[in-house]
């Protein structure tokens, strides 16, 4: 029988495709379940219906997840759910028909006609929205001090989840374009007064401009900038592609992610804070927004903030506005994060009660909106497990050792060159790396410049699991074409922006890290400098406290880049060699360590690649 190389390989990954959709299947119907439970759970509660109104925002919020779960799932119970809540209140928003917080009702309302039909169920919300288009008096005014019209406008981030995606839903419906218009042009008008270009966040409104916390941090509160996440997710799914001004707002959910991926990657577990700058300081106005109030320190997540955020990601992943590379890993970090707090009843606690700003919480606080952005997150994060995977063989195989240093005495270290102010010595077939002091960050070059295609292997153990941080450089030349250690390159001393931001070309991967101002940081991540550009987070590096021997293996195939710790692969990357430039070839090799640090090294072996 003839070979067919093509039926061959279609025929692998059909197979591939099976073998992974079963665990996929099953992962959705675990999430399938945990909304189920969730959403039983809530509509027993009856904790808040006398104190909040059932059609205004805290429980609009909520309907917003229920209603993304059935548009996901398709369970009839959860329309019929919301219909009942839209037949019981005749269709009809709250009286104070221009306050953001009021017509937030009026999606769900949109939506239901959009699946069953009826003009009955837009009548009223038609009504209110043309209602604030026909207004010309007063003049869009967004401040939130001294303002009497300030809830006339969207003068507070949460109205931006409230407000703007009902007006583009009745674009959607309508193709009338006034509705979306208004929409973009007066989210455009409050994001504009309430942005922060240097941090990429949101004020909740203008009494935080200059309010700071105990330790001089700026005050942006977790759930309202995850308000915004969640109107920004809301508002590009129905801006046309081709809009003019649709950039406007793709820009600041790619801004506002980044900064908020910066953000996570400082806790411990993948969550945020209510207080995004100072973690864990609750921060609040009186009554009479007179007097700032701060509560003692306590480290804990808060998942409405949480959620908004974890839907934020995956929805950009999905649809493809956030590079996965990046993105993926937190995600999904996040969302397994956020439902163990959700118990077997199906509450989900760490919520922060009604405010404006971070306020004290604990365990068992929960809210219907909470709730909400948690189903939002739930719905997403199938679409994304829905998504085929297929699955590479990426193994290449080694071919001639080129390099061998088994560390055993003195005379193996011979031309490599220390940077920074560290003690390196040969003790029991290792290579020892600390600073005495603890104060002095390190770098160590191998003397051997490494082909652009290698597989390099050695042995890693940690002696001191309180707090290190292991980076290996790869790939470094000066960005002159040069090596690094020509005389005409700067002097370096160990410093990371020496490596990172100055005239050296490398890659650099972060393998373990345990910082004690960050301890356990989730992922292994590599980056491509000069630029100290993030390009992927991978899986898990190696465990903070492990003081195990472990196999480290780094393989460079041209452009792509794959790092494994004991076999478990945890970098796989390809560098486009368009995106952050060209992607890199030959050059040396260092460990770096930062100043906690004292690990040791032995059996560093390179191979190059056919």
């Amino acid at each position: 029988m003839k070979y067919n190389r093509r039926l061959s390989t279609n025929i692998f990954l059909i197979w591939s495709l099976l073998l992974t959709a079963q665990p996929e299947k099953n992962k959705i119907d675990e999430v399938i379940g945990l909304i189920d439970n969730v959403i039983n759970w809530q509509n027993q509660q009856t904790d808040h219906i006398e104190k909040y109104t059932l059609t205004n925002w805290q429980f609009s919020s909520y309907y917003i997840g229920v209603m993304k779960a059935f548009k996901t799932i398709g369970n009839k119970n959860y329309q019929d759910f919301l219909c009942k809540v839209g037949e019981n209140h005749k269709w009809e928003t709250l009286p104070d028909m221009y306050h953001a917080d009021k017509i937030a009702i009026g999606q769900i309302y949109i939506d239901l006609y959009k699946q069953k039909g009826g003009e009955e169920l837009i009548k009223n919300i038609k009504w209110v929205l043309d209602a604030n288009l026909l207004r010309n008096k007063p003049l869009p005014d967004v401040r939130y001090k001294d303002n009497p019209y300030k809830h006339e406008w969207w003068s507070w981030c949460d109205a931006l989840f409230m407000a703007p995606p009902t007006f583009a839903k009745m674009y959607q419906i309508t193709k009338e374009e006034k509705y979306l218009d208004y929409a973009i042009d007066y989210w455009l008008v409050t994001t504009d007064y309430l942005w922060d270009k240097k941090e990429s966040l949101i004020y909740r409104d203008d009494r935080y401009f200059a309010k700071k916390t105990k330790s001089g941090k700026k005050i942006f509160w977790s759930r309202g900038n995850g308000w915004v996440i969640g109107g920004l997710v809301h508002m590009l799914e129905i801006i046309p592609k081709n809009h003019p001004k649709r950039y406007l707002l793709v820009d600041q959910f790619q801004k506002m992610s980044h900064r908020l991926l910066d953000l996570q990657e400082r806790t411990s577990d993948g969550l945020w804070r209510s207080n995004l700058l100072d973690p864990g300081v609750f921060s609040y106005l009186n009554r009479k927004g007179d007097k700032f109030i701060q509560t003692a320190d306590i480290d804990i997540p808060e998942n409405s903030g949480s959620a908004f955020f974890c839907y934020g990601f995956l929805w950009g992943v999905n649809n493809d506005l956030l590079d996965p590379n990046l993105f993926q890993k937190p995600m999904i970090k996040a969302w397994e994060e956020l439902s163990k707090h959700v118990n077997k009843h199906g509450r989900l606690g760490y919520v922060q009660p009604v405010g404006k700003d971070p306020k004290p919480y604990n365990s068992d606080s929960w809210h219907e909106f909470g709730t909400g952005a948690f189903l939002l997150a739930a719905s997403e994060y199938i679409n994304f497990l829905r998504k085929p995977v297929v699955k590479t063989d990426i193994s290449y195989k080694k071919q001639n050792l080129i390099y061998e240093n088994k560390f055993s005495s003195v005379s193996d270290l011979k031309d490599w060159v220390l940077e920074g102010d560290a003690e390196v010595l040969i003790k029991d077939d290792w290579l020892e790396m600390y600073s005495t002091d603890q104060k002095a960050h390190h770098v160590f070059w191998c003397p051997k410049e490494l082909p652009a295609n290698f597989i390099a292997e050695w042995d890693l153990q940690n002696l001191n699991p309180q707090a290190g941080l292991c980076i290996v450089f790869f790939a470094a030349k000066g960005i002159n074409g040069k090596d690094i250690m020509h005389s005409s390159q700067k002097k370096r001393t160990g410093v990371f922006s020496q490596y990172t931001k100055s005239d050296l070309n490398n890659y650099h991967i972060s393998y373990y890290a345990n910082n004690p101002k960050k301890p356990n940081r989730p992922f292994a991540h590599i980056r491509k400098n000069k630029g100290f550009v993030t390009v992927q987070y991978g899986e898990r590096g190696i465990a903070a406290k492990s003081t195990l021997v472990h196999k480290i293996q780094l393989v460079k195939k041209e452009n792509h880049i794959s790092m494994a710790i004991d076999g478990r692969e945890i970098i796989n990357w390809k560098d486009d060699g368009e995106k952050y430039g060209p992607a890199y070839e030959e050059g040396k090799f260092a460990f770096r360590q930062m100043q906690w640090s004292h690990f040791r090294y032995r059996n560093l072996r390179v191979w190059n690649i056919k």
